[in-house]
């Protein structure tokens, strides 16, 4: 026995985990225990998704209410009672919430300058041009 576990994958490959028992490690010298101890994982995770009610959040209208919501998130993740997953996720949409935002008011802006200018945008110098 050189220390390493003479069982093979589910990929087809030798097994590189310490061997325990009889060649084995632990996981392939009990069946048993891999379902177990993923069994007790899932238990944990579904038990701390169970603790807290979930709480309606209004789709955020301005910058200062995705500050707010994102403020919310951090608070969450950091006291556990949100998944770092999702978290992460949330940050990301919100930025892109922002960014759409800032796209929608320079469109404001610019067809606001456009009407006291007395054009309405590229349409009217593709015709003149032609």
């Amino acid at each position: 026995m050189n220390g390493i576990c003479d069982a093979t994958t589910k990929a087809g490959k030798r097994c590189r985990a310490v061997a325990i028992t009889g060649g084995l490690c632990a996981l392939h010298g009990d069946p048993n225990l891999a379902a177990e101890l993923g069994r007790k994982s899932g238990q944990v995770r579904r038990s701390k998704a169970a603790e807290y009610e979930e709480v309606e959040l209004a789709p955020p209208r301005t910058a200062q209410d995705v500050r707010t919501a994102l403020g919310l998130f951090m608070s969450d993740a950091r006291a556990g009672r949100l998944e770092p997953k999702v978290a992460s996720t949330l940050g990301y949409l919100a930025n892109v919430l922002l960014k759409s935002m800032e796209v929608s008011d320079h469109e404001d802006r610019l067809t606001i300058l456009e009407s006291v200018v007395g054009t309405e945008g590229p349409k009217n110098k593709r015709k003149e041009l032609q």
